[in-house]
């Protein structure tokens, strides 16, 4: 007898559904398939009718009448559901409807169940990096937590505390220079944002409504894994901008304009008075204000709204002052940001005497567009006395607001990596790292690669096999089977690689001796490989992301890459120089690069430490003439380390035997299996490669088993 309980979508309760009482279902138990190893499996039964009970019918909101419409049932959403043979439970994940057959005599409900490793991908539909929320980790752009992310737990968050989830490493977009001591670099262009991948799966997960248990997902090894957001200066969504307010004052009696009772007003372009600032509060975007010189410079394309209220005297007898302040642009023009107007001494203003000098609260607005690189100073110009001047004594100390718009983290991402799907990002991480996803219940997931998902429990289903009749056949062997990484054909690097060594960067090709033509390709949709070249003429070996533009190399949209973090930075005997900003980095460490390869744990160059036992990114090795420092190439790969040993057991040519019995199982004999166990029959052990299981207690299940 079966039972079939769901939960209501639209309440949340627990309801059971009728059945016939009769039926027998049939279930499919496996977590990958030896047919299919690019992608992985999930357990599910075959579809079935439900009857068009009032309870059922009250549930489907009477689906069959198409003169009704739904309210509390939708066909495109998950229903929640768990499968029981009599007490026990066989199957937990969701109910999706099929159909309603409407018969004269008869209306059927057809459904069909999966377990909830086809839930997190059927939940997650068409779900993109634009819908999960990256607000908790909005930071300030700027060289402290550029070096505070090569630590841990270190980059300052705007809203209080640190974060470990961002990474900036040096990359290099073809425009990296050296010019004697210095490394010449753009801190917009070459520092870029990137994201831990654990940070990111466990958004993906929450999204989903899934919790995980994985050793591996959560090991150092895991942790250490970032991937690139691609250039991060556009963001035009204004909603995720946050502002930043930057005050400064004159000091009173601390410059030049408030070491006297007032200061002279220029009254051409040539002796222009510059606004001298003291204090300064507020700025936390890379030290953009420098107060020793009153200068604003922008380290990315920045609107800067300026409010400024100052007091000016006017000593002219005869003239109306007209005062202008203008921002003072590097490589562009003198923008005027409003003017005012101060009446002349020598009125009778009806108290029969003259006054020394006509005072006035002046307010000065405007906005100031800068390029990066782009530097402002304010400075005020009499246009038709010589006769004004800025006082500090009658109020408190001049002071000038810059209020400018900061794009959010949460924005940056988005921007730039928002279209992706998050299943395809799942999907990616499953076949780089050949993980086994196996559903707990309730929700939670066992994720753990191959390697580690196997166990050494044996258990003996010697007496349940039915031995009349045993079919033994061949593993289907493809020609061969080939790894890859997302193609990125726009990346000059990458398509030199390809052209000089006739194959793609990172990319594994395992061949059997069989006359097979199959080729199986395990490839990503999302990653690329991580192009690691060594700068000219240095010891610095950095990530490399490139288009050719005509003769030039230029940054583009590309696809992600992953990278380990290098938890230290190293000192390459270089400053690193930004051409905006000037030297940033002049003391050792001073560089961090970020590479495919683990194992960069100290503050030396990466590369040149690396051994055999290291780990790397990519799926096969690659020919190391662009980082000749590489002394020893790590051996464990991608393939190496998460693949061979599954492609060895599966696709043996000596030993590869799939053997295809009836059994007698029982619900409990389900409910406990577990793939990771060795099963053995007589002298001989086996992993199961999938059951076929029925619901009717008389009904033998269908089990393949693999020799190992």
């Amino acid at each position: 007898m079966i039972r079939l309980e769901v939960i209501d979508q639209f309440t949340g309760e627990f309801k059971e559904l009728d059945t016939f009482g009769n039926e027998n279902i049939n279930i499919t138990l496996q977590v990958d398939d030896v047919r299919d190893i690019e992608s992985k499996q999930a357990s599910y039964s075959k579809d079935f009718d439900l009857p068009a009970t009032k309870n059922n019918n009250k549930f489907f909101e009477h689906y069959y009448n198409i003169d009704r419409y739904n309210s509390t049932f939708n066909p495109y959403k998950i229903v929640k559901a768990f499968l029981y043979v009599g007490e026990v439970l066989v199957l937990e994940g969701f109910l999706r409807l099929n159909n309603v057959v409407d018969k004269s005599t008869e209306i059927t409900y057809n459904v069909v169940l999966f377990n909830d490793v086809a839930n997190v991908i059927e939940t997650l539909g068409d779900s993109t990096i634009e819908h999960l929320d990256f607000n908790d980790i909005n930071h300030t752009f700027n060289t402290n937590n550029i070096k505070n992310s090569w630590s841990d737990n270190a980059v300052v968050l705007d809203d209080g505390g640190t974060t470990n989830a961002v990474y900036y490493p040096l990359i290099n977009d073809g425009k990296i220079s050296q010019n004697g001591t210095n490394l010449n670099v753009d801190i917009n262009k070459h520092f870029i944002l990137n994201i831990q991948l654990k940070y990111l799966i466990d958004k993906i997960f929450a999204f989903a409504g899934f919790g995980y248990t994985s050793t591996f997902l959560n090991s150092n090894l895991f942790k250490d894994i970032f991937f690139d957001i691609g250039d991060h200066d556009t963001c035009t969504d204004a909603d995720a901008e946050e502002q930043i307010v930057i005050v400064a004052d004159t000091g009173q009696g601390t410059d030049s304009i408030g070491v006297n009772s007032g200061t002279d007003i220029g009254t051409t372009v040539f002796d222009a008075t510059a606004i001298n600032f003291a204090n300064e509060s507020g700025d936390n975007i890379n030290n953009n204000f420098n107060p020793a010189t009153s200068t604003f410079t922008a380290t990315e394309p920045t609107i800067i709204n300026v409010n400024y209220s100052v007091t000016i005297g006017n000593t002219d007898e005869t003239d109306t002052a007209e005062v202008v302040l203008y921002a003072n642009i590097s490589g562009g023009d003198n923008i005027a940001l409003g003017s005012n107007f101060i009446a002349p001494i020598g009125i009778d203003y009806g108290d029969g005497e003259t006054p020394e000098v006509i005072v006035q609260e002046c307010t000065y607005t405007g906005s100031v567009d800068l390029e990066t690189g782009q530097s402002v100073t304010f400075e005020f110009i009499c246009l038709n006395t010589s006769q004004t001047m800025i006082y500090n004594t009658y109020t408190a100390p001049p002071t000038i607001t810059l209020t400018l718009n900061n794009p959010t983290t949460d924005c940056k991402i988005k921007a730039h990596r928002g279209d992706i799907k998050l299943s395809d990002i799942l999907k990616d991480v499953v076949k780089m790292f050949n993980l086994t996803i196996e559903s707990l219940g309730n929700n939670q997931l066992r994720i753990e690669p191959y390697n580690n998902y196997l166990s050494t429990t044996v258990i003996d289903w010697s007496k349940k096999i039915d031995i009349n009749e045993l079919v033994i056949e061949p593993i289907e062997t493809p020609k061969r089977i080939e790894f890859r990484h997302a193609e990125d054909k726009d990346d000059y690097y990458h398509s030199l690689y390809k052209f000089e060594n006739g194959i793609e960067y990172g990319k594994q090709i395992i061949e059997f001796d069989v006359d097979s033509q199959d080729i199986v390709e395990i490839g990503l949709e999302v990653f690329a490989a991580p192009f690691i070249k060594e700068l000219n003429g240095t010891n610095i070996n950095l990530q490399h992301i490139a288009t050719l533009d005509g003769d030039n190399l230029s940054p583009f949209e590309n696809k992600p890459r992953l990278i380990y973090k290098n938890l230290q930075g190293f000192s390459s005997g270089l400053n690193v120089n930004d051409i905006n900003l000037g030297i940033i980095f002049s003391n050792s460490p001073i560089i961090n690069n970020g590479t495919n390869y683990d194992g960069s744990d100290d503050d030396n160059p990466p590369i040149p430490q690396l051994v055999s036992s290291d780990t790397s990114l990519l799926y096969g090795y690659t020919d190391p003439i662009y980082t000749p420092t590489l002394v020893t190439q790590p051996l464990n790969t991608l393939y190496v380390k998460y693949w061979s040993r599954y492609i060895n057991e599966k696709y043996s040519n000596s030993n590869g035997v799939l053997l295809k019995a009836e059994m007698y199982l029982k619900p409990t004999d389900v409910f406990n299996f577990n793939f990771s166990n060795i099963v053995r029959i007589q002298e001989q052990t086996f992993r199961v490669n999938k059951i076929e299981y029925n619901s009717d207690y008389n009904t033998l299940s269908k089990v393949e088993l693999i020799r190992i």
